[in-house]
């Protein structure tokens, strides 16, 4: 096995939290199911997103000047699926509901959070790109689920208040 394929089954047992980031480039919004992030500074608040260069979407995140993270819940699957280009539509955004705000950037609803970002920095990063947006608003909407990508499937995690009382119910 060459080292492609063994570092491919090893990120496969580590899970990640699925986002979507989207953007907005020539008039034109864009998104993209994207597990490659991460937070990286707070002075200044810095995030990490890391996009193929072999994306569609490429062009538009490496050159517009703001994106957005949206923090997918475990109700949102079929969302994940639709940006990752599982379903093939002309228009990712056609039938979902979002809104916008500082950044004109989609905020998908039902998204558990979300990160407005300014463009900060782009790196070469092999076959990918990698991305620094510079937080200018970030909120928190809802105690669902966090959607989990792990073993090449969707999932989520019981949070340790769940777990306790599932735990309980099983000792009774």
């Amino acid at each position: 096995m060459d080292i492609r394929e063994s570092l491919k089954e090893v990120m496969r047992v580590f899970p990640q939290g699925v986002t979507v980031v989207t953007t907005k480039y020539k008039n034109k919004y864009y998104g993209l199911t994207v597990s490659a992030f991460t937070s990286i500074s707070l002075d200044p608040p810095l995030i990490m997103i890391s996009i193929s260069k072999f994306s569609h979407t490429h062009e538009a995140f490496t050159n517009s000047d703001f994106f957005s993270v949206n923090f997918l819940a475990d109700d949102q699957k079929t969302i994940a699926d639709r940006f990752a280009g599982r379903m093939q539509l002309q228009d990712k955004f056609q039938g979902i509901n979002y809104t916008t705000y500082l950044t004109d950037t989609p905020i998908i609803s039902g998204v558990r959070a979300f990160i407005e970002c300014k463009k900060y920095k782009v790196y070469d990063g092999g076959d990918h790109s990698i991305i620094l947006g510079e937080v200018i608003n970030a909120k928190k909407l809802n105690d669902k689920s966090p959607l989990v990508f792990y073993t090449q499937q969707y999932t989520t995690i019981i949070t340790p208040e769940k777990a306790y009382i599932y735990e309980d119910l099983l000792w009774w």
